[in-house]
């Protein structure tokens, strides 16, 4: 894993906090699934507690509640399965996410005519 580091001046740099780490993978879980409520029927991304994953319990459109964690590896089951999408994963768990994702795509097509 690499080091991330901030200019704080012009000849000076300083570890980024673990806080910083730990909201961006919140922040991208939560983006990532926001962009992806025509499919699902709720989400809440928990509160961090590693700067190095997020998770959040992902409510499918079949009913069940899922849990998704966001590595540096990509997304994650409580299964094991890792996925490099947010896409993906849905697809993988959810028929009728990915029945709604070719609904919507074909939608943004029509609108394109």
């Amino acid at each position: 894993m690499c080091t991330i580091y901030k200019r704080v001046s012009s000849r000076r740099w300083r570890l980024k906090s673990s806080n910083s780490m730990a909201s961006f993978y919140h922040n991208e879980l939560r983006r990532a699934l926001s962009e992806q409520t025509f499919g699902i029927t709720r989400y809440e991304v928990a509160a961090p507690v590693s700067p190095h994953e997020a998770t959040a319990a992902v409510t499918v459109l079949e009913g069940p509640c899922i849990s998704v964690t966001l590595t540096g590896r990509g997304y994650h089951l409580s299964n094991g399965q890792t996925f490099e999408a947010i896409e993906d994963l849905l697809t993988s768990v959810s028929p009728k996410y990915a029945q709604e994702r070719s609904n919507a795509l074909f939608a943004k097509l029509q609108d394109l005519q």
